[in-house]
């Protein structure tokens, strides 16, 4: 195609009905990113559940089984700072020198009075939540705004086991479900058939299923959002806005990124428990009309399986760490890491109507990044991201995965914009095609908010491409029926599209449009 160009392709849809989604030649990131493995501490389980950096340059890592460490790169040299926590999962480095851990049960400040490189002091900051014994009980964290708010995710209790006779904090019995009734095996009755009757995530104690804010000097947790599910992912941009990736399951049809907003529901019912205003009855059993009306929908949704499955840790896009225009303002696009398959995501903001939306893509994909990426960090001049890598029992791996962009340009997508008609890419490079216009391909489809686990692809439709145009580094897609509200569009691009940086990066994207233009 010429530099600009318009191709007709109204007979396109003719040939996706049998469009194997498979046939692209993979991508050599390889050429792109060293991939290196980092040594991990000895006698030490290395499921990494926090990473961070200290004021020296130096890695701070917490692991599953409870010990603090802290890597000295240049020496290539572990040394244990802190031992004895429960399944940390969330880290950070204060300024002052002092180490804040996010632990099942506790936030704890690890001070080193005496200097001497290890904890001699665990101060507790806060232990304002409940636990019940389930085991899907995780505590997530930890981030802070710039008022030095700490915030913290509570994962919801599962229905694949039950609970303990002593738990910490208040029972809620709203439905008539009592602790005993969730109470596992012995005098109390088999679980597998009382499980029947129990939510398949529950919140019975305080504040499952919420975002905590604490304050400066306070040991008091402020319910600051409802509706997560297991948001194994925080992250504070530079104007105070929370995120938090969440992960598929009981009304989460879909892995989602959540854009929290003080006060509101995000969709996962159990927490509502623990609303200002909670229901009078089991939350599950509300009209789900009722619930849709109440959350606040996430700017992306991830398809389980195709972009991703198990999402963790955000950060942003820099410019260190992959070619984008020096014109791009980096926080507003997003990675998150994935635990099941061997791929970052990355997010590309859209506002449509005043509603949060986008696309999501996969800056790396390859086998050369391993599975059960679970903490991300970028080093301290953005070039290198670490991977701290865990299992958990499930799909993952173990270990410290360290991957450096070499400063070779690429061609990639920088913005998924929706137009009236169809969408609008831009690159960060002019782009020609060799009109391969049959590699083209769009199908939308509807991810249902319900109890059930997970969502099927509902009301599956192949879009038929009214034109495609390239201008510049712009490339617009005109449906021949405008898009639709409340649908993902998933859109496969030519593989023959190219530049003279490299040919595409990626060319399938996710985008969620749950606005559209009149």
């Amino acid at each position: 195609m010429n530099a600009r160009t318009k191709i007709s392709v109204v007979t396109i849809s003719l040939l996706l009905t049998f469009f194997n989604y498979n046939v692209w030649a993979e991508f050599a990131w390889e050429h792109y990113y060293d991939f290196e493995n980092v040594n991990t501490p000895e006698n030490v389980d290395p499921q990494f559940g926090g990473l961070a950096m200290n004021a020296q340059g130096q890695l701070v890592a917490c692991f599953h089984r409870g010990e603090v460490g802290i890597y000295d790169e240049d020496k290539d040299t572990w040394s244990i700072f802190a031992t004895g926590l429960h399944e940390p999962l969330g880290i950070y480095v204060e300024e002052e020198g002092t180490i804040l851990v996010i632990q099942r049960g506790e936030l704890t400040r690890l001070h080193d009075k005496n200097n001497d490189g290890k904890a001699d002091f665990y101060e507790v900051v806060s232990n304002d939540w409940g636990l019940s014994g389930n085991y899907h009980e995780f505590t997530f964290g930890l981030v802070k705004d710039s008022q030095k708010n700490i915030y913290i995710s509570l994962g919801t209790a599962s229905n694949g086991a039950g609970v303990r006779e002593e738990i910490r904090g208040e029972w809620n019995t709203i439905g008539g479900l009592t602790q005993e009734m969730f109470l596992s095996g012995g005098k109390f009755g088999d679980w597998k058939e009382k499980k029947k009757a129990v939510p398949r995530m529950y919140a019975r104690v305080p504040y499952r299923g919420c975002v905590l804010r604490i304050k400066p000097g306070s040991m008091k947790a402020e319910v600051y959002a409802t509706g997560v599910r297991t948001p194994n992912g925080l992250y504070m941009d530079a104007n105070d806005q929370l995120w938090i990736a969440d992960n598929q399951g009981d009304w989460v049809g879909a892995s989602k990124i959540h854009r929290i907003e003080e006060g509101g529901f995000h969709g996962h019912v159990a927490s509502l428990l623990w609303a200002e205003n909670p229901p009078n009855q089991v939350p599950a059993d509300m009209p789900v009309e009722e619930l849709e009306a109440m959350r606040i929908k996430a700017p992306i949704l991830l398809p389980q399986g195709d972009c991703a499955n198990s999402i963790t840790q955000i950060l942003p896009l820099t410019q260190a760490f992959a070619p984008i225009s020096k014109t791009v303002t980096e926080q507003d696009k997003l990675i998150v890491g994935e635990m099941n398959h061997s791929r970052i995501v990355k997010y590309l903001p859209d506002v449509v109507n005043g509603q949060h939306q986008g696309a999501a893509t996969h800056i790396l994909n390859t086998t050369s990044l391993g599975t059960g990426n679970n903490r991300l960090l970028y080093s301290l001049d953005g070039k290198s991201l670490y991977l701290g890598k865990t299992h958990l029992s499930w799909p993952g791996r173990k270990g410290l995965k360290k991957v450096t962009y070499n400063g070779k340009p690429y061609l990639l997508v920088e913005s998924v914009k929706l137009t009236p008609t169809g969408f609008e890419f831009s690159f960060n490079a002019p782009i020609k095609d060799q009109e391969c216009l049959q590699s083209y391909a769009i199908e939308s489809f509807e991810v249902l908010y319900h109890a059930g686990y997970g969502s099927p692809k509902h009301n599956r439709r192949q879009e038929a491409v009214e034109s495609i145009q390239i201008d510049g580094n712009k490339l617009i897609l005109e449906l021949a029926q405008k898009p639709q509200a409340n649908k993902v569009y998933d859109i496969t691009l030519s593989d023959c599209i190219t530049s003279d940086l490299s040919d595409i990066s990626s060319t399938r994207y996710w985008y969620t449009a749950h606005a559209v233009y009149d």
